[in-house]
């Protein structure tokens, strides 16, 4: 007469452990929440260059975010060129959270990236913080060579005729050049007079020009971007007296950093670097990298020329 009773219990415990089996991921899941990850699409860059950061926050309904503690504008040689509003979404007891930031730097080292702080009920919560490497543009060929010896040549007679029949070539060449210069000289100058474009002008001419020349089309990237660099430069040094024909990318870019805003700024840098990358590493850019690196001058160029010097 026992028997059903034992065979209740045993039913009813049965029941207990399926109950605590279906909702044990559950609860294993709710234990480890809320999470704050920080994540980034590359650590290591060149300088100037753009990286994108993510932050997700996963928690519960009944734990919702009430602070947001967000990065600052500049921190460890870093800038925050732009970043996204926070977005949220929930998915049954779920709710997640997502924001996302493009940022740069112009001092090569490795910078950190803080931890980011999140407010949930009483506590604090923090992602990982993360590190970025920003490095300049290096050479592919660093081979240094020992200077050669000068080697002796004997003076024959036949040499001393090449000599000679060299320098009497110079001399007519020199004087063909002296009277040509000679006769070109007045109406140069009032062609100059004339017609002198200003430093914009000229600038956004030669641009006109080198876009209809096609140059990546045909395989002539190097030129293409190297022709690009000597319009800007040449523009700069026009515009405000400085000598950046002569200047590098980074020392190009830590005079204007001053007149431009920080987004600007690292367009420009990225499409200078892109133009170092394919003259001294042999970087091969995609063809939208090509047409956005000359969109960007452009732009630039516009902005420049309104400012007073």
């Amino acid at each position: 007469m026992k028997f059903p009773a034992i065979i209740m219990v045993k039913q009813g415990r049965i029941n207990i452990l399926f109950l605590l089996f279906f909702l044990s991921p559950f609860l294993i899941y709710s234990q480890v929440l809320p999470t704050a990850k920080l994540n980034s699409d590359r650590n290591h860059v060149l300088l100037g260059e753009q990286v994108n950061l993510s932050l997700d926050i996963t928690t519960t309904v009944q734990k919702p975010v009430i602070k947001w503690y967000n990065l600052p504008d500049s921190f460890n040689h870093l800038e925050i060129l732009k970043r996204s509003a926070i977005d949220s979404s929930t998915e049954g007891t779920i709710r997640k959270y997502h924001q996302t930031f493009v940022i740069t730097g112009f001092d090569s080292g490795i910078w950190t990236i803080p931890a980011v702080s999140i407010g949930i009920g009483k506590k604090i919560f923090k992602s990982d913080s993360l590190s970025l490497t920003i490095v300049p543009v290096q050479l592919t060929d660093s081979t240094y060579h020992d200077i050669r010896e000068i080697i002796e040549v004997p003076i024959t007679k036949s040499n001393m005729l090449l000599w000679i029949g060299a320098i009497i070539s110079l001399i007519i060449l020199g004087v063909l050049v002296y009277l040509w210069m000679k006769s070109r000289t007045k109406t140069t100058t009032a062609v100059q007079t004339a017609s002198q474009l200003s430093a914009y002008n000229e600038a956004m001419q030669r641009l006109q020009l080198l876009k209809s020349q096609r140059l990546p089309e045909k395989g002539e990237i190097k030129k293409y971007y190297s022709e690009l660099s000597e319009i800007f430069k040449k523009y700069i040094q026009q515009k405000f007296g400085t000598p950046a024909q002569q200047s590098t990318t980074d020392e190009i870019l830590i005079f204007l950093s001053p007149k431009l805003d920080k987004g600007p700024i690292g367009q420009l840098a990225e499409s200078l670097r892109i133009g170092d990358a394919v003259k001294f590493a042999k970087y091969q850019p995609v063809p939208d990298q090509n047409d956005q690196a000359i969109a960007t001058v452009e732009k630039i160029l516009g902005t420049l020329d309104h400012l007073k010097t």
